[in-house]
């Protein structure tokens, strides 16, 4: 990839998976999933992101989403031996405890995992994506995770303009009680280089006040992974 800055703008669905699921994903061996009361899934691009390591990602073209009882599914893709009631169910509610032989799920085909420079993107896209909402939501207050995804040259401008350093945001977060909900959206990745990423989205609270424009700049490292290293937001308008 060139120099040059890189943007690009696209809708992202994204499943989570099993490291055990994930090798038989990239092997080309798994070519549908079944889902069960989770975020709806369309014909398009997806990116299965590791339940484990988030910079961990395969792309996929949804082909077909097809809705159909439990009872159903072995039947209907060819394993009626293989999978007896019995195993299906006990399989499924490892994932879903209170799914029944009678629930209604969603069987979603897809294609092998692509490598074309439009699913790197996205899958870049997604991948850093999850990363940034992580630092919003359950790993906010995780100083191991703190730790590893801030740069040690990590700086932060926040909505009043105060500049901080890695070491007053995460004495901040360490202090940080009762920590209100975050919407974030609208997500657009630039990339300049294959090093260096800047991750542009909006941010609100649930009733749609404290509406801000952020940018994260995310580097990438051979000991680490994508870390970031600067961070800014500023106030905007609440639905613009």
């Amino acid at each position: 990839m060139s120099n040059a800055v890189n943007a690009r703008s696209y809708v992202m669905q994204t499943l989570n998976i099993v490291p055990r699921l994930m090798t038989a994903l990239r092997a080309g061996k798994k070519r549908h999933t079944i889902r069960w009361q989770e975020q709806k899934i369309t014909p398009g691009p997806l990116c299965y992101v590791s339940n484990e390591d988030p910079a961990t990602w395969v792309i996929v073209d949804v082909a077909q989403v097809v809705t159909m009882p439990l009872s159903s599914v072995a039947h209907y893709l060819g394993k009626g031996d293989e999978w007896p009631d019995a195993v299906l169910l006990a399989g499924m509610q490892e994932h879903y405890p209170a799914i029944q032989l009678d629930s209604q799920v969603e069987v979603i085909h897809h294609s092998a995992p692509r490598q074309d420079e439009r699913a790197l993107h996205l899958a870049l896209l997604a991948a850093l994506t999850v990363l940034e909402c992580s630092l919003h939501h359950e790993k906010r207050h995780d100083l191991a995770w703190l730790d590893q995804r801030l740069h040690p040259e990590f700086k932060e401008i926040t909505l009043s303009g105060t500049l901080l350093n890695r070491e007053q945001i995460i004495a901040a977060l360490m202090n940080e009680e009762n920590a209100q909900a975050i919407i974030s959206s609208d997500f657009q990745l630039m990339e300049v280089g294959t090093q260096h990423a800047i991750l542009l989205y909006r941010t609100a609270q649930p009733d749609g006040s404290r509406a801000a424009l952020r940018s994260s700049h995310w580097v990438l490292s051979a000991a680490h992974g994508w870390q970031m290293i600067f961070h800014q937001g500023s106030t905007a308008a609440a639905g613009s």
